[in-house]
């Protein structure tokens, strides 16, 4: 039997709680099911129409979850950008300079190792709150569990495009467009050129930034960047 979720993870500007305890994997699709549904009535666009960045932190417990965000968010009809590991800040320059409609961030900031969590923002990487979306999401989340909202069966429609982005420390092509960060249509700062590339391995999905050479495998990932604003 899943775990019913705690109100008291849904804070102010975020979500957290004890890995576990209060937040595992049931709790964490519930969350990304919901989000995606916030997202759209935030954004005022049906939900098959949203475009998510996701990543997540580097705590043992962040690729399971993150895992689980994804099918929430999928199984909701998102489409969803991963980009695996990275910093919040790299996550909010995703959805910014990509015109997202929102991202998730699997996180638990500065808390310690024991926790867990989600910072949410909508598009322009404009954080949720608690007066305007993280109660929203809540409820969702509670609806569901009491019966009042159906979750989608394994018949159920989801997202055709998943799209995964690598972090690296290998820079992007300068030609990477930046049209919301700098003001310009490059990324002129090292820390942004980084924020997006590849690694050497493939991640578990199929992916249109994923290839056996990290080299194309960047240069994929720019041209397909640059192609989903």
């Amino acid at each position: 039997m899943s775990r019913s979720t705690t109100p008291e993870i849904f804070k102010a500007y975020d979500v957290r709680g004890l890995y576990g305890e209060q937040i595992d994997g049931d709790v964490a699709e519930r969350i990304g099911r919901a989000f995606a549904h916030v997202l759209s009535e935030l954004e005022g666009k049906p939900v098959e129409q949203l475009r998510v960045g996701l990543g997540r932190d580097m705590r043992l417990s962040a690729p399971e979850l993150a895992a689980r965000y994804r099918e929430g968010l999928l199984g909701a009809g998102a489409s969803v950008i991963d980009a695996g590991q990275v910093g919040s800040e790299m996550l909010y320059f995703l959805v910014g300079s990509r015109e997202l409609d929102g991202g998730l961030m699997c996180t638990a900031s500065h808390n310690p190792k024991a926790y867990t969590g989600a910072k949410l923002v909508r598009e322009g990487a404009i954080a949720l709150s608690g007066d305007s979306g993280i109660e929203d999401v809540r409820r969702r989340v509670e609806a569901e569990e009491s019966g009042e909202i159906d979750p989608p069966g394994s018949d159920a429609p989801r997202a055709m495009h998943v799209a995964i982005v690598i972090a690296s420390r290998s820079p992007l092509p300068r030609t990477v467009p930046s049209t919301r960060c700098d003001g310009s249509s490059r990324m002129r700062s090292p820390s942004a050129r980084r924020s997006v590339g590849s690694a050497s391995r493939c991640p578990p999905l199929i992916s249109a930034a994923c290839a056996p050479s990290p080299t194309n495998a960047r240069a994929k990932a720019s041209s397909w960047l640059s192609n989903i604003q």
